[in-house]
């Protein structure tokens, strides 16, 4: 339930709505009529009359849904109620509760206009289409009311961004939404995300988030649990008074599962990403990216980054192949014990990179420990090293001999042939001639090689803090 101050008067609602969007909403919506009526409390369900005589002047009909606000004194409250026959309306507990209202009592109320704009956006999701009741605000917001779920009220038109996307994906990587919504991760980056793009994107207010932990160890289980409210600004009463007890081996801080105990919040993001599900090329990189947050994995070795995982269930598997195949990104994969896609061996690993990148996107971007031994792994492999060293040098000049390879190098030449005439070479470098007096050996960088160097200078400047998209 939100409560504002407001001039004079204290303001609840029992809608689900971020406290900023509600104030501005009081302040730019208008009412369309006041009256006033006496309100029967001693009722299992509260309710009060719409006098036919006050109904005249508007075009309320039966089984409308109306926007009223019920006001005492210096306080009021809004909600959302059904108009039914002979224009009788229930009023929810709360509002008797908070208004301190008695049975037969006179009370006001206001019935706030309703506002409604079409979009002919084809890259917007419009939530008014969403199956149920829709009051249409100002400021382009939309109050939802199904059956006798809490209504609630968020931005009309939902656009599909890069943000929105890797959302999605990530909640269905590592959480539910077929019934309540919620999210259980061990990475407090990837908490975080959730939280701040369901107020961003949605405007959801962060306390209507409730977390359980989930640990192995109950001994220090008050300890894991401050640092999940330090880590994620959380206030003890959203924290279930139970912690489950986990049969894996948890993180000294445990898992976390963040929630919202509302339907509804589940059905707006079902009918969401129900819009997601045939992505362009760009998108489906960012759609692999939260995928990526949720089930990915990223292998060092001794010679560097040794292979990327996608872990799926069976359940899974087609859409991450639809959506891996979206990306061009399918072609690189093979399949693991039936549980994970792998890229590896480094031409692989390359081209994945390369189709990150050259869309100015971070793989593993908000996943840092991930993104860190993806991007260092694979700068550090002994073949990236290589040819960069032989790259760097060919890019000063058009064309080279072997005579200033050695010069440059301090290699032998026999050496710089064997290793650059190899066929994993040849889309980075160019070798003409016979090796002869009249027909040297010329070698220079092609088109791909000069790409290559500026992939790797994008990998360190990411690695380095310099952030792409």
């Amino acid at each position: 339930m939100a409560r504002i101050q407001f001039g004079n008067f204290i303001i609840y609602t029992n809608e689900i709505i971020h406290p900023q969007e509600f104030l501005k909403l009081y302040n730019a919506e208008e009412s369309i009529c006041e009256f006033q009526t006496k309100i029967k409390t001693e009722t299992h369900h509260p309710f009060a009359t719409f006098l036919a005589k006050d109904r005249k002047s508007t075009q309320i009909k039966e089984d409308d849904f109306v926007i009223l606000r019920a006001i005492k004194e210096d306080k009021k409250f809004e909600f959302i109620t059904k108009m039914r026959k002979w224009g009788k309306f229930d009023i929810p507990k709360k509002v008797i509760e908070m208004l301190n209202i008695q049975d037969h009592e006179n009370v006001k109320f206001e019935i706030i206009k309703e506002n409604n704009q079409k979009s002919s956006a084809t890259r917007i999701i419009d939530l008014a289409n969403i199956k149920g009741h829709i009051l249409f605000r100002k400021n382009d917001f939309i109050t939802i009311c199904q059956g006798g779920k809490v209504p609630i009220t968020l931005p009309r038109f939902i656009e599909i961004t890069s943000e929105l996307i890797e959302l999605c994906f990530l909640i269905h990587g590592d959480g539910s939404y077929k019934e309540k919504l919620f999210f259980a991760n061990k990475n407090p980056e990837l908490h975080r995300f959730v939280i701040d793009k369901f107020e961003k994107i949605f405007r959801l207010p962060k306390d209507i988030w409730r977390g359980r932990l989930l640990f192995n160890n109950p001994s220090d289980s008050l300890v894991a649990k401050e640092n999940w409210k330090d880590n994620l600004d959380l206030k003890e009463k959203q924290f279930y008074p139970s912690i489950s007890k986990s049969i894996l081996n948890t993180s000294d801080n445990g898992n976390l599962r963040i929630g919202i105990d509302k339907l509804i919040v589940s059905a707006v993001f079902r009918y969401v990403f129900s819009h997601l599900q045939e992505l362009n090329s760009e998108q489906a990189i960012y759609a692999v990216n939260g995928l990526l947050y949720a089930e990915g994995g990223a292998r060092k070795e001794e010679r560097g980054l040794h292979k990327i995982t996608l872990s799926f269930s069976q359940a899974e598997k087609k859409m991450f192949e639809r959506v891996l195949e979206n990306a061009d990104i399918l072609k690189l994969t093979r399949v693991e014990q039936n549980s994970r896609f792998c890229i590896s061996d480094w031409e692989n690993l390359y081209t994945f990179f390369n189709i990150f990148l050259s869309k100015n996107i971070v793989p593993f971007k908000i996943h840092t420990e991930r993104k860190s031994k993806a991007l260092s792994g694979f700068l550090e492999h002994k073949f990236t090293q290589t040819i960069e060293k032989y790259l760097k040098i060919l890019n000063k000049k058009d064309n080279f001999n072997l005579n200033e390879l050695v010069k440059e190098t301090g290699y032998r030449n026999d050496s710089i042939c064997d290793t650059l005439r190899k066929k994993r070479y040849s889309k980075f470098v160019k070798f003409e001639g016979k090796g002869i007096n009249k027909n040297p050996f010329i070698v220079s960088i092609t088109k791909e090689g000069k790409e290559f160097l500026m992939l790797i200078k994008n990998i360190r400047e990411v690695y380095d803090g310099k952030c792409f998209k």
